[in-house]
């Protein structure tokens, strides 16, 4: 009745208003809309209505709407991550993946009580873990794979006990897995692929019952036996990859009636496969390839028709396994021990390191293969076809039987049947022999290509890549980082390599050049993803090797054939057959004579050749034409540094690649011996970080060495010659200590031979186009062997980088190069010359203004001033203290390269090393160690400093008497 008296009898009802978003939250979207610059907001109509916006409007008895959802992914946005989204107070779900954005999480975003789910994946965001996120306890679901962020996983993640799905893969997070995977029961997905963590894999995951999907892989430190994960009855896809696993597989898998993916490849698992196995005919994919498995290949393996890869084991064929590599979906590959090897009722390619069963000694001496496409011409060198669409678990042999490739894996989350193992560029490629590059063959694991029945000796390999599935635009697809290893013979030469990073731009080509040697006629060569770089840009199941194409050629006269002696033959032939056997005697005689005044004349020479020859050389010989012509007649223009060796000249070779040539001076008293001492040491070693050899030159008067090209020179050149010096920015020094610091590690402990480099200096170190590091000039260095404490040897070295207890002493250990490496990382960061530089006159190095300011606690002062604030001034601090630790006076007191290595990844821990520093200097005084030396030598001493590229190899050489030898 009161309604009737306000509005009038009969008068209709009022229709019920129409619910609106909440003013506050419409600015807050106008906020955002400004600073991400979107259009496609209509806030006439409501922002609500869609465009990434889902709101809730059942609040107020349906009259009011709030945000509760935001999808904003694949949009390309740029700039930093907006705080505004925490002003949603109702906000369950953001998904900002595939964007541009960069910088940290914001600490607003603490404020989004309600939130979720949260997606960052495939942006740039970097930092350390962002804690903010540890405060938001209603995540269910959070992925930042795909992004920067580095450092450990802050053990305030385990607080999160909602939590269902957890994805992190691809990032730098690094140290231990943390172990409180027990407090997050309620997870059911798990993704930690390629970071640099490391193993073991912690025992709490046995708790997670509600697990499905679990994937760790490529864990670094040290290994562990199989986890406990029996109770883990809802499993759908396994994926611990190289983790370091040993001993037996688990029978319980075999159980798991909803298992649908296993990856246990690339361990250390030994026994049987498990007979339990035989119950999961439902599986779709299994690989086992990678470890030391042993009994019978199992009957029911090879009849299912599934994918299933257990290449590189050491099975044993036993009284019904295969003889013979099955057509199909099983890869059995190499998968026999090597005690298989002798039976010659067993294929080839079953056998360990796939032998040649080349007839007559019908051997190959080059390979071509246009990886991916169809056959191909460049410059009258034939490229075969390599066309095969498949690939998840395949072995392929060329229809000529002279090459053949293993492939491993599927690409995972692609919702895709059948895998696409060739990608095809989109555009039009503008460069030299596209032909080459206009497909790739793709790898979602492991991809090997064997070279079948080469001659045995040194070849030079041609690994052609280019970028075809990522972009160079300001998209999200720019973004996409393709990194992988790649190993020759066994040998690792490429870690973490990424195509457009090192070519410079997608769609762009870079041919990798490196030397190996054939022993047993076969060729090797493995391209390894290890879970590195990016898995969802442009879209998921976008990452893993990619190449082009393979050029193999050899480095020796190829052998020719001998025909076999005729049966038949004339009087003439008996006459000549009898004036041959007078005959050949009187002119061996005859030239013995004259090769010995020669041999006498030229006795120095003769030596070194000898010396050469003991070598065993695994490198390339080039003629003097091949060197002349590459130089232009040692073309005083080509010429591009000069030291005590000689000068050093850019060359051209007709295959075009750049190389640099090493000429001997006649003038060097020291020449012989060390031409011969840096052949010998470095045609050994192959590492990232180590310069590559080529090849050398002997002929007539000429000793030459022929290096690969460093597009940059040299380190000294880049920080203290004006006219040359370069804009190093700080991620460019960070990764130039690193570099150095991983290709001393490997001379010191991981090479077939042990090396004591003996003159690292800034001028010692050279930049390729990308800025790497790459130690050279290997003239002065020792073999250090594994059961000697140290060297007492000769006193080589420039002045200012060697240790006090080698320059005083002649004591030679690897300590030597860990103190060596310290200086030059003060002249990274600092961008100034340890030698040439004093602030004062009261310190004659830098090094002793270093330890000045680590007393005073202002080692900052050290960083180079053109790098401004641009800088991490936590990296900065790690280094400079590194560089102080590695130049205490003591050498038992200075770490390992390996862990100087482990430092400055961030691995290692360094407080406890800085309490040995503060121990070293007030116990042993290293400062006045280091000062009193360097600033009083001995007057016998005649050592002169060098800091500049003219003279990189400008060396004083002193026996321990303090003689000056050169």
């Amino acid at each position: 009745m009161l309604a009737d008296a306000v509005h009038g009898a009969g008068a209709p009802a009022a229709a019920p208003l129409a619910p609106t978003l909440a003013p506050a939250e419409v600015r807050v979207l106008r906020r955002i809309a400004d600073k991400l610059g979107m259009s496609h907001w209509d806030f006439a109509t409501g922002p609500c209505n869609g465009s990434g916006v889902h709101c809730d409007c059942s609040f107020s008895n349906g009259t009011e709407c709030h945000v509760i959802e935001i999808f904003l992914k694949d949009q390309n946005f740029s700039g930093e991550l907006p705080p505004d989204f925490a002003d949603f107070p109702n906000l369950l779900q953001l998904d900002l993946s595939r964007n541009l954005f960069h910088g940290g999480v914001p600490d607003q975003w603490a404020r989004m009580k309600k939130l979720q789910g949260l997606s960052l994946m495939g942006n740039r965001l970097s930092g350390p873990f962002p804690m903010v996120l540890a405060k938001i306890k209603t995540l269910t679901n959070l992925s930042i794979e795909g992004n920067e962020f580095h450092g450990p996983i802050p053990p305030e993640i385990g607080g999160l006990i909602q939590m269902e799905k957890l994805r992190i893969s691809g990032t730098n997070f690094s140290g231990r897995i943390p172990d409180f995977w027990g407090k997050l029961k309620s997870l059911k997905k798990l993704q930690i692929e390629g970071s640099l963590m490391e193993g073991p894999i912690p025992s709490s995951l046995s708790e997670l019952k509600n697990l499905y999907d679990l994937r760790i892989s490529d864990l670094r430190g040290s290994g562990s036996a199989f986890p406990n994960l029996r109770g883990m009855q809802s499993m759908r896809t396994m994926v611990l990859r190289k983790c370091s696993i040993s001993g037996s597989i688990p029978s319980y898998i075999g159980s798991w009636t909803t298992l649908k993916h296993l990856d246990l490849s690339f361990n250390k698992l030994s026994g049987e496969i498990p007979p339990s196995f035989a119950n999961m005919r439902g599986v779709d994919y299994i690989y086992l390839t990678g470890n030391s498995l042993t009994g019978n290949i199992p009957g029911w393996l090879l009849t299912r028709n599934k994918i299933a890869d257990i290449s590189f084991n050491n099975f044993t064929m036993g009284s019904s396994g295969p003889s013979q590599c099955l057509p199909g979906s099983v890869n059995l590959v190499e998968s026999y021990s090597p005690e298989m090897n002798s039976l010659n009722s067993v294929q080839p390619c079953l056998k360990r390191n796939f032998p040649c069963v080349a007839w007559n000694g019908q051997y190959r001496s080059s390979l071509h293969i246009n990886c991916g496409d169809k056959e191909a011409t460049i410059n009258g060198i034939k490229y075969e076809a390599d066309t095969t669409p498949k690939g998840a678990s395949l072995l392929y042999v060329s229809p000529g039987s002279n090459w053949a490739f293993s492939s491993t894996g599927n690409f995972m989350d692609d919702n895709i049947t059948d895998d696409n193992f060739i990608a095809t560029s989109t555009s039009k490629l503008d460069m030299p022999n596209s032909e080459l590059y206009n497909k790739a063959r793709l790898s979602p694991l492991s991809l090997t290509y064997y070279g079948l029945c080469m001659f045995n000796g040194t070849y030079t390999v041609k690994l052609h890549f280019a970028e075809i599935v990522f972009t160079n635009d300001s998209t999200y697809c720019s973004l996409g980082k393709r990194r992988f290893n790649v190993f020759i013979q066994g040998r690792m030469v490429l870690e973490n390599f990424d195509i457009k990073q090192s070519s410079g731009a997608a769609g762009m080509p870079v041919i990798k050049t490196f030397q190996t040697y054939v022993t047993n006629h076969t060729l090797e060569i493995q391209f390894y993803w290890a879970g590195r770089g990016t898995t969802g840009i442009p879209y998921r199941g976008s990452y893993g090797p990619l190449i082009s194409a393979i050029s193999v050629t050899p480095n020796f006269q190829i052998p020719l054939a001998v025909e076999p002696p005729k049966t038949r033959g004339s009087k003439r032939n008996s006459r000549a057959s009898i004036a041959l056997v007078i005959g050949i005697p009187v002119i061996a005689i005859f030239t013995t004579l004259i090769v010995g005044i020669y041999c006498i004349k030229k006795r120095r020479k003769s030596l070194m050749h000898k010396e050469l020859r003991a070598l065993d050389l695994q490198i390339g010989s080039f003629t003097l034409r091949q060197i002349k012509a590459a130089t232009r007649n040692f073309d005083a223009a080509n010429k591009i540094g000069e030291g005590g060796f000689g000068s050093v000249y850019k060359g051209l070779l007709s295959d075009g690649t750049i190389i640099a040539v090493k000429q001997l001076s006649s003038r060097s008293k020291q020449g012989n011996r060390e031409f011969v001492n840096e052949i010998g040491m470095i045609s050994a070693l192959h590492h990232p970080n180590l310069v590559k050899l080529y090849g050398c030159c002997t002929e007539g008067n000429q000793l030459s060495l022929v290096y690969e090209y460093m597009e940059n020179n040299c380190l000294a050149r880049a920080l203290f010659v004006e006219q040359y010096r370069l804009r190093l920015d700080w991620p460019t020094r960070h990764k130039i200590c690193l570099g150095i610091a991983r290709g001393l590690a490997y001379l010191h402990e991981e090479s077939a031979i042990r090396i004591v480099h003996r003159d690292i200096k800034a001028s010692n170190i050279l930049l390729d186009k990308d800025l790497n590091a790459k130690i050279s000039d290997f003239g002065l260095a020792k073999l250090n062997e594994d059961d000697h404490t140290h060297i007492s040897t000769k006193v080589a070295g420039t002045i200012g980088y060697m240790a006090p207890e080698y320059a005083m002493r002649g004591y030679l250990t690897d300590k030597a190069d860990v103190y060596s490496f310290g200086v030059v990382a003060l002249e990274v960061v600092s961008g100034k010359s340890n030698t040439n530089y004093r602030p004062k006159e009261d310190f004659v190095y830098l090094l002793d203004w270093a330890c000045v300011l680590h007393e005073r606690g202002t080692l900052l002062e050290l960083v180079d001033p053109d790098l401004g604030s641009n800088y991490s001034t936590e990296e900065a601090l790690l280094i400079l203290n590194v560089a102080l630790i590695c130049t205490t006076a003591a050498p038992t007191l200075r770490p390992k390269m390996s862990k100087v290595v482990s430092l400055l990844e961030g691995h290692t821990p360094l407080q406890p090393l800085l309490s040995d520093l503060s121990l070293a200097a007030n116990s042993l005084s290293s400062n006045g160690v280091r000062r009193n030396f360097w600033q009083n030598p001995s007057e016998s001493q005649s050592l002169t400093a060098q800091a500049s590229c003219n003279d990189t190899n400008e060396s004083s050489t002193i026996d321990i008497d303090g003689r000056l030898m050169s």
